[in-house]
């Protein structure tokens, strides 16, 4: 008898055990919901897209205490997410946030180190994480997003989007809107992007292809090299420049119109292009080691700047 009662015991508290190592499972449901802001410690965040009006809620943990409190806050229309430890110390586990929302809301998102997922929807995002990697697919709105050391990657995206890693990588495919990306050391990726396009990296490579300029182009590098390859002939302004790197502007087959300027540091920079120029001249910086070469040329009639630039690698324009 006293056997079977010291067995009954050992498996009720392994069976408590298990049950604080595998956390906890919490499902909400909530409607008439416009906004949804979301922090985070590290928790991650999934947003699918629903087939009803409502907002469907569900966070899984894996923390093994009972300090660990998801809270979901319903005022008007707004839904208000984040974490809660009771107690102090750091916790061993995780979070993770599943929403299933209709299209059209406004999502804020912030956390530490949790990553932001989203596919298929049309939806409005806002999102800030210290290192949280940022993935998305085939979505459309207006959006601002911002991680310290994470990476962002983007495939089928419509709308205007602000971006910025501190030391991530973006990557980019099959987008139209207004892009503006940043990486202070990582790398930018961009293909088949359509719109007005801004990027700048401090010390990585900028590398775009089968780009559609339908606004001015900007793309500048510290320290790395900038090779953009164009899908049609810009109409408006566009710059390629790179600290210390090459920078390569490719049309790639299309018509080349406008005014060319190339510049490169006399000492060590090297101008390659398929045409001749109108004008050569040298630009002072200040001493003598800092003196540009700039060449100038008109082709055809069309009045917009195409720069060229590099410090001390190879500015060059292809056709």
């Amino acid at each position: 008898m006293k056997t079977f009662i010291q067995t009954a015991c050992c498996l009720f508290l392994l069976a408590l055990v298990t049950s604080a190592a595998q956390g906890q499972k919490t499902s909400k449901t909530f409607s008439g919901i416009k906004k949804i802001s979301l922090s985070t410690s590290s928790g991650n965040c999934k947003l699918i897209k629903g087939n009803t009006n409502e907002v469907q809620v569900t966070v899984s943990d894996t923390y093994s205490t009972s300090n660990f409190r998801p809270i979901m806050e319903q005022d008007g229309s707004t839904l208000e997410l984040k974490e809660d430890f009771a107690g102090r110390g750091s916790y061993s586990g995780s979070s993770s946030w599943e929403l299933i929302i209709p299209e059209n809301l406004e999502i804020r998102f912030s956390s530490g180190s949790g990553d932001f997922e989203a596919s298929e929807m049309e939806v409005k995002i806002s999102g800030n994480t210290g290192s949280g990697n940022y993935r998305w697919r085939s979505v459309t709105g207006n959006s601002k997003i911002n991680t310290g050391s994470g990476n962002i990657s983007i495939d089928d995206f419509h709308g205007d989007i602000d971006l910025n890693t501190g030391s991530g990588d973006v990557d980019i495919t099959k987008a139209e809107g207004d892009l503006h990306a940043n990486s202070g050391s990582g790398k930018i990726n961009l293909l088949n992007v359509k719109g007005k396009v801004s990027a700048n990296v401090g010390s990585g490579d900028i590398t775009g292809k089968e780009l559609v300029l339908t606004g001015k182009g900007m793309f500048n590098s510290g320290s790395g090299d900038v090779s953009i390859k164009l899908a049609s002939a810009p109409g408006y302004a566009i710059s390629v420049n790179s600290g210390s790197g090459d920078a390569l502007l490719d049309f790639n087959g299309n018509k080349m119109e406008g005014r060319v300027i190339m510049t490169v540091n006399k000492r060590n920079g090297k101008i390659v292009a398929p045409f001749p120029f109108d004008k050569t001249e040298e630009i002072q910086d200040g001493g003598d080691d800092n003196v540009r070469i700039q060449k100038t040329a008109q082709l055809g009639a069309k009045d917009i700047d195409i720069k060229i630039s590099s410090g001390s690698g190879t500015a060059e324009i292809k056709k």
